[in-house]
């Protein structure tokens, strides 16, 4: 009997944690997953609903799986921000959808798998469940990946106007950090030498013990090389937690602080809770560690209410620091946000010309930034073969720089191992390298 399951993962990697622990949730009931989806009789489409465009594209895909449904059976079901955010609503616009599965109910999918199967229409549970975070340290199924992902802390007690995070992922709930440390033991144990640790605002863990006492605790497990974590929010950024990440040679030196704005005024009108000089005071934490880390950022452009003064202040920033890379774009009105109460004012020509030069200005600084690599040495984790060139392969550094390793035609380097490059040329985007 054909019990295959296929996922379509959209967003950030938490729906990719949630998606391994969905097909870890279904193995136990006999299914197997499948990266073909014309093998599959169940597929789920795990969604993100941050921003516009990523709803348009979840509803594309719906619109071209109701079609195959009409091939041959087939069971669809939606998980994800999107589903616990529109809830019976997906039915209407997509009546071809047999459940519907929240952020905070994922252990009850086997429950709706079976009703649908029993021919139950529109089954949903977007139910909170305060246990949902806690799943057993061995249960997630891993991807054949160069890290691992770890969830610690799932939800958010922020209440940024623009988000909708704080609606779809509930309240902040903590993993206890024995948890989190027995399932890196687990992981590297199976072989993964790099773990990146998860959450909506991970530096507000509080799990038994702060956050930056949690990197010292799982950077202690044998066998581990480098530690990540994503995203962090500046008002949870403290001395301590920037002392270990310029000091402990196992946490990776690397930083995505996201300020989102350069102008007091539209951080305001955010709910972000800081000012731009309290950020810097954040980022001064770091001292003169900060010279030895890559950093990134986020913007919104085009904010309600931004004028240019405020535009101009945010790319006063972008110069201040000089942020390594940084992920920009134009404000994305989401419903049930408080932002929507905001008058959308600003053309959208200039939102677009905002963002292009902002973009503009920020590729010139990571060119600048990546090209002070040229002639040095590095270790770079190996993450795959170049689909795009022949005897290439790609890299990542612990500062998070792309690598184009030149390994000459028939040379295989070894996946998820670290590898002494030497840097040849560099891009805003990427570093060339040789084998060192």
């Amino acid at each position: 009997m054909n019990k295959k399951v296929y996922i379509e993962t959209y967003g950030c990697q938490m729906n990719v944690a949630d998606s391994e622990i969905v097909v870890s949730v279904l193995s136990k009931q006999g299914y197997e997953h499948t990266d073909d989806i014309n093998e599959a009789v169940l597929i789920l489409i795990n969604t993100c609903s941050i921003r516009e465009k990523a709803v348009h594209k979840v509803f594309s895909v719906l619109g071209r799986l109701r079609e195959e449904k009409q091939k041959r059976d087939l069971l669809i079901g939606v998980t994800g921000c999107l589903a616990q955010q529109e809830q019976a609503a997906l039915f209407r616009r997509a009546p071809h959808i047999d459940f519907v599965l929240g952020t905070m109910a994922l252990n009850q999918l086997p429950r709706l798998v079976e009703e649908a199967k029993a021919g139950k229409k529109r089954v949903m549970d977007t139910g909170e469940y305060p246990d949902n975070h806690l799943f057993p340290p061995e249960v997630a199924r891993r991807r054949s990946t160069a890290k691992a992902l770890v969830t610690i802390i799932e939800g958010c007690n922020h209440a940024c106007t623009y988000c909708i995070v704080p609606t779809t992922r509930g309240v902040e709930r903590n993993r206890p950090w024995q948890d989190i440390v027995s399932e890196v033991q687990g992981v590297v144990e199976s072989g993964y030498r790099e773990v990146e640790l998860l959450g909506q605002n991970v530096n507000s863990f509080n799990g038994g013990c702060s956050f930056a006492e949690l990197l010292e605790r799982v950077s202690e497990v044998e066998g581990l090389e480098w530690l990540r974590f994503t995203t962090s929010h500046p008002m949870n950024f403290t001395k301590e937690l920037a002392k270990v990440l310029v000091t402990n040679t196992k946490v990776a030196p690397f930083l995505h602080l996201p300020v989102q704005s350069g102008s007091n005024a539209v951080l305001r009108r955010m709910l972000r809770e800081y000012t731009v000089e309290q950020y810097l005071e954040s980022l001064g934490y770091l001292g003169e560690g900060r010279a030895k880390l890559g950093l990134s950022t986020d913007f919104i452009v085009g904010f309600p209410g931004e004028t240019d003064e405020d535009f101009e202040a945010t790319m006063e920033l972008l110069e201040t620091v000089k942020f390594d890379s940084s992920f920009s774009f134009i404000y994305s009105p989401r419903p049930g946000t408080a932002a929507l109460r905001l008058k959308d004012d600003i053309p959208a020509s200039v939102k677009s010309g905002r963002l292009q030069r902002l973009q503009k200005r920020q590729l010139e600084l990571a060119k600048e930034s990546n090209l002070r690599f040229v002639g040095r040495t590095v270790q770079a984790r190996i993450e795959g073969h170049s689909a795009a060139r022949d005897g290439f392969w790609m890299g990542r550094t612990g500062d998070w720089k792309n690598v184009h390793i030149q390994a000459g035609d028939g040379r295989v380097l070894p996946f998820a191992e670290l590898v002494d490059v030497t840097i040849t040329m560099a891009s805003p985007h990427f570093l060339m390298a040789e084998i060192a």
